[in-house]
C-alpha cells in the first residue's frame, strides 16, 4: 500500500479529522526515526500512520483498541510487521523489535510536539529541543501525554532524550504543512531591495 492509498484508508476508517492529523504526526516522527536508524522509512511511516486507526471506534474505554485496527489491516493485506507495530503501541507483548518499541515513544512525543506547535506563532517552524523539554516538565501542559513514554526512550530504543526530541521535531516539521502547522508564507518581502528612487525622492 503506497502512502496516498494509506492516507485514504485512514480517512475512510477515522471519524474525526483530529484523529487523522494525529496519525500523520506520528507517521512523520516514525519516518524521521527510521532515517536516524537506517531503517525502512515506508515501513516505519505506515506503522505510525495506522497505529490509532480504530481510535474513533473503540471509545474512551479502549476495549478492542489496536485489535480492531489489526483486523482491518490484515483484511487489506498490509505487511504483518506493520500490524505487529500497531498492536505493539497498545500491548507490550508485541514490542519485539526496534520499530514496535519506537512507535510507543513516537505516539507520545507527537502529542507533545503538536500541542507545543499550536501555542507558538511560528507553529512547528524553528521549534527547539530546549523549549520542548520545558513543556515536557510542565505537567499541566498537554496533560493527556504520557511523559514516561517520552523520558524512557533511551532505555527502550537507545536514543538519548535530546536526540530523540530533535529527530522527532524534524519528523513533525516534515508533515507540518499537512497539519496546518507550517507558518503561512508572506505575500512578499517587507523590506526588499529598491531599484531606484521613489516618486518625490532625490536621485
Amino acid at each position: 500500500m503506497d502512502r496516498a492509498d494509506a492516507v485514504a484508508f485512514c480517512r475512510e476508517k477515522c471519524l474525526k479529522e483530529t484523529t487523522v492529523r494525529h496519525l500523520i504526526s506520528v507517521e512523520g516522527v516514525m519516518r524521521s526515526l527510521a532515517d536516524r536508524f537506517g531503517e525502512d522509512l515506508d515501513l516505519w511511516g505506515l506503522t505510525g500512520l495506522f497505529h490509532d486507526l480504530d481510535q474513533d471506534h473503540t471509545g474512551d474505554d479502549g476495549i478492542g483498541h489496536a485489535e480492531l485496527a489489526a483486523s482491518w489491516l490484515r483484511e487489506a493485506g498490509v505487511d504483518e510487521r506493520i500490524v505487529n507495530g500497531v498492536l505493539a503501541h497498545a500491548f507490550e507483548v508485541y514490542r519485539t523489535d526496534l520499530m514496535s518499541r519506537a512507535v510507543v515513544h513516537a505516539d507520545a512525543v507527537a502529542g507533545l510536539l503538536v500541542a507545543s506547535a499550536l501555542v507558538r506563532p511560528e507553529k512547528a517552524a524553528g521549534m527547539k529541543v530546549s523549549s520542548v523539554k520545558k513543556k515536557l516538565k510542565e505537567r499541566a501542559f498537554a496533560p493527556g501525554v504520557n511523559r514516561d513514554e517520552i523520558t524512557d526512550v533511551e532505555s527502550s530504543i537507545g536514543l538519548p532524550l535530546d536526540e530523540f526530541l530533535a529527530v522527532s521535531i524534524a519528523g513533525l516539521q516534515s508533515v507540518a504543512a499537512e497539519l496546518d502547522l507550517a507558518p503561512k508564507p508572506r505575500d512578499g518581502p517587507r523590506d526588499g531591495p529598491r531599484d531606484g528612487p521613489r516618486d518625490g525622492e532625490a536621485s
